[in-house]
């Protein structure tokens, strides 16, 4: 067992040799040409889907509570089957050109060309192949979507998670244990279907029939193998997680030693240009060859299990390998055309991407729930410590009470803080202040009196928070502000209070003094309030570099959530978001000082790191 088993490694790792010694090239450029054409001709036609769904649904972008709603909507179950279909149709068509040019190296033939033509023949059958796996991941995770739905109504009363996972971890272990139980049959049975459907893309290549054909004949090979490309896929995602934590490590510290023999007047925009150019290039090889290790592994099981069942790739394939299939003029043409644009697509990222090292930093830290941990939240003991922090930003939450006025507290009720079940928009103020006091805590104060109390010291975040379908929260805090004379940020998660405040002060002079940002605690494209507040304040999950570049082009400042260690100050740090939420601002503000006493190649490396790990 064991001979064998060495034996066919041997012949495998023979076999990845040979095949990019002898076709690594023209594997390499098939590969690019079929990345520039997406870029250039599929990735504008799903966006354009894309935006089309979503304006069907009557936005341009979701956030928060529609979120949900949307993806289980029709147009958002089409929207999700598009997005996860034209990744799969990305990855099959880089897969495909390389098992195309696989085979050929089978049947000793050498044409690229008659390759594409091949692909390009194939490309309503891959498509199909792609829609088709799709809309079975969709279908699997709407399920899952409805059932945890169902379960977080049952359960979860509080629609902030922070709550949960700060005093309810129990409550949400079992949530997502009886979510996981509902769903293991869905996700096995899944998981069979992919086993099953491995190799459908090789003979979609490789054979003409019908897809349903394709799909029987793929089960038919994988029967006995499921364990095996099991294991072969892990092994394969554990050695490519691998390969590139050591080539970012290994890029660090080669990066770090070659800065410190540049003087920082040295790193010129063009020497910052190259070196983008450079990183680029590798990263399109290091794609390519995680691309062609994956097509070699299944093809090579491909031909290995044919052979097996006393079929020959050389002659039940020769006929399809030995297809002509002209390629019209204009169709080269337009794949030139396709290499143009993308050299200029990636000459202007690079030019974005080199200019971003040489902005100054600069990041402020904004206390959460007026002190975070320094005191109780929502206090103003917690105000204080934020102002003799001298911290420019503090954000406290609001809502309103039943006599109107306007309570300084997170939750929907006071369970939590107190362990009264006096519920905040269905209770008096004197009563909500008695339960602290009941508590042992000191008597909390209104609105009115933060206001007085941070007035030219601190900038208040106010965040609009309610738990039913009334709008009065926003002209009663808009009368508490009417005499108050400076700058405050007024901030919420939810639209249509955010909406209703854009409205009310529009044109007035409140409007000079407040400024808006949209909390994104999960959010799809873009939304008009999304698009038109003042900043967004964000969580880590949201923070990739599109987002950045085009929030901060529109203007906006881009704050993160809840930001508690120091390696997450530093990571944001360095992508030059605008400030961090913080329960810890002690911890924030000794990070910002260490940050700033950095050496110039500190930060170049530094900025490098991050950036090429978002």
């Amino acid at each position: 067992m064991l001979p064998n088993l060495l034996h066919r490694i041997r012949h495998f790792v023979y076999y990845l040799a040979s095949s990019l010694k002898n076709r690594g090239i023209a594997m390499f450029g098939a590969y690019l040409l079929v990345q520039a054409s997406w870029l250039a001709i599929f990735a504008p036609l799903s966006i354009v889907v894309s935006e089309a769904l979503m304006s069907w649904y009557g936005l341009k972008g979701v956030a928060n509570q529609e979120l949900l709603a949307f993806f289980l909507s029709p147009s958002g179950y089409l929207f999700a089957i598009w997005l996860v279909a034209m990744a799969l149709f990305n990855f099959f068509l880089q897969q495909g050109a390389l098992t195309l040019l696989l085979a050929q190296h089978e049947v000793n033939k050498r044409s690229v060309s008659q390759a594409i033509r091949l692909l390009v023949n194939r490309a309503w059958t891959i498509a199909r192949l792609a829609f088709l796996q799709s809309a079975l991941l969709i279908s699997i995770s709407c399920t899952l979507l409805f059932i945890g739905r169902w379960l977080f109504g049952l359960m979860l009363a509080d629609w902030d998670i922070n709550y949960y996972l700060d005093q309810q971890r129990n409550q949400l272990w079992f949530y997502f244990a009886a979510l996981s139980i509902g769903g293991l049959p869905l996700a096995v049975w899944l998981g069979a279907k992919w086993l099953n459907w491995w190799f459908a893309l090789p003979f979609c290549m490789l054979q003409k029939k019908p897809l349903l054909s394709q799909l029987k004949d793929s089960t038919q090979l994988s029967i006995g193998q499921r364990k095996l490309i099991l294991c072969l896929n892990l092994a394969w995602f554990a050695l490519r997680t691998s390969v590139f934590i050591a080539v970012i490590a290994g890029f660090i510290w080669l990066l770090r030693i070659s800065l410190n023999w540049w003087a920082p007047e040295d790193v010129t925009p063009i020497v910052l240009f190259l070196f983008s150019a450079t990183v680029l290039a590798g990263g399109s090889v290091l794609s390519f060859l995680d691309t062609w290790l994956y097509a070699s592994i299944q093809f090579y099981l491909f031909k290995v299990l044919l052979k097996q069942h006393k079929e020959s790739v050389s002659k039940q394939h020769q006929q399809v390998l030995n297809e002509n299939h002209r390629v019209h003029l204009g169709l080269r043409l337009m794949f030139i055309a396709v290499l143009l644009l993308g050299a200029s697509e990636m000459k202007e990222e690079i030019g974005a991407f080199s200019q971003r090292f040489s902005e100054p930093s600069s990041m402020l830290v904004m206390g959460h729930r007026a002190g975070g941990w320094l005191a109780l939240e929502n206090s103003l003991e917690g105000l204080q410590k934020s102002i003799n922090l001298e911290l420019p930003v503090t954000e406290i939450d609001v809502q309103l009470t039943a006599d109107g006025q306007i309570a300084v507290v997170h939750d929907r009720d006071l369970r939590r803080l107190t362990g009264s079940n006096l519920v905040v928009p269905e209770s008096s103020f004197a009563q909500i202040q008695q339960a602290f006091v009941d508590a042992g805590f000191s008597q909390p104060q209104a609105l009115p009196y933060w206001l007085e109390k941070s007035a030219n010291k601190i900038t208040l975040n106010i965040e609009l928070k309610r738990y039913n379908n009334s709008l009065a929260l926003v002209p009663a805090l808009l009368e508490s502000l009417k005499e108050y004379p400076y700058p405050v940020i007024i901030s919420s998660l939810d639209i249509e209070l955010l909406e209703e405040l854009k409205l009310q002060i529009s044109g007035t002079e409140l409007a000079n003094r407040i400024s808006t940002a949209f909390i994104a605690a999960a959010s799809f494209g873009e939304s008009a309030v999304q698009q038109n507040v003042d900043m967004l304040i964000v969580n880590q999950q949201w923070v990739n570099a599109w987002r950045l570049f085009s929030a901060q082009q529109r203007g906006q400042e881009v704050h993160v959530w809840t930001v508690n260690n120091a390696a997450d100050v530093e990571r944001l740090y360095y992508l030059r978001v605008n400030g961090v939420v913080t329960d810890s601002p002690i911890m924030a503000l000794e990070t910002l000082e260490r940050l700033n006493g950095l050496s110039d190649v500190d930060h170049i490396v530094n900025s490098l790191r991050y950036w090429l790990a978002l």
